[in-house]
């Protein structure tokens, strides 16, 4: 049970919550998300409260709150979401490509897959663990590139930058799992090296084979893939800053920017538990 004080925090930060999201479009669904679920939000911050100093402080709560909000919502990821370094039309080509479009009245929806799973695993990996550090900005840009605020709230460039490279390295190993299937059977370390691997195959202009009529790489199984759709001259330029973004040397500058080995790490556990 919570303690008295404990209970009017956790009631006020959901008033709160409550209150700004329903007076702000964009975040519509989370409002509905809190208004048809309180009960079961309650019950999962008293769950996850290891000691009472924890479960009063309000970071942390708010942190929960928003990240049970996000899961529950089902937020779209549409091609705007992937868009990096100005590369607009780069970006909505290459997403074309691969995952086809649905023909509409005044412009062609990308038909996105697997957004329900890459939305959870993204919430998971990026603020699952609430550092001290983190004064909610993060989980703050999340919501308002996610919720398509306005321009007027557009977020820090910087948390913008992780938030689309995290969707980029979430679909990219999303693609792995689901065009080679025995990479469920090996593991997560075998994932890892096979996603620097493809990457490479990329920049290398290797996964298709553009100087003859041979398969590419791996007898051609990456030529349709999301990988695949990404190598060419045109597109070498884009590809080389993504990879820097992935932050595969762990390089500590631009922290904010790039993801991290944690990051990288329970993405490739989540996609590993969840399409496997």
């Amino acid at each position: 049970m919570f303690l008295p004080e404990r209970t009017d925090i956790v009631e006020s930060i959901l008033d709160n919550c409550l209150q700004v999201w329903s007076v702000t479009p964009s975040f519509a669904p989370l409002a509905e998300v809190i208004q048809r679920d309180s009960q079961a939000i309650r019950a999962q911050i008293q769950s996850s409260q290891a000691t009472p100093r924890a479960s009063s402080n309000p970071d942390r709560i708010r942190a929960l709150i928003v990240q049970y909000a996000v899961e529950h919502a089902a937020l779209p990821i549409g091609w705007r979401h992937f868009n990096l370094f100005r590369e607009a039309e780069t970006v909505q080509v290459i997403l074309e490509d691969t995952f086809g479009v649905r023909p509409g009245m005044e412009e062609d929806e990308i038909l996105i897959p697997h957004q329900d799973s890459a939305l959870l695993i993204i919430v998971k990996c990026l603020f699952a663990k609430h550092r001290k550090s983190d004064d909610g900005s993060g989980i703050n840009a999340f919501l308002q590139i996610l919720c398509n605020a306005s321009d007027a709230d557009r977020p820090a460039q910087d948390r913008t930058m992780r938030i689309k490279t995290m969707i980029w390295f979430v679909y990219l190993v999303i693609e792995i799992v689901t065009v080679e299937r025995h990479v469920c059977l090996r593991g997560l370390e075998y994932l890892r090296i096979k996603f620097r691997r493809l990457l490479d195959c990329v920049v290398e202009g290797t996964i298709i084979d553009e100087g003859s009529r041979k398969p590419g790489f791996e007898n051609g199984m990456w030529e349709e893939s999301l990988f695949g759709w990404l190598q060419g001259e045109d597109r070498k330029r884009f590809v080389l800053k993504l990879r820097r973004q992935f932050n595969l040397e762990n390089n500590p500058e631009h922290a904010n920017r790039c993801l991290l080995a944690e990051h990288r790490r329970c993405v490739f556990e989540q996609v590993l538990e969840k399409f496997c």
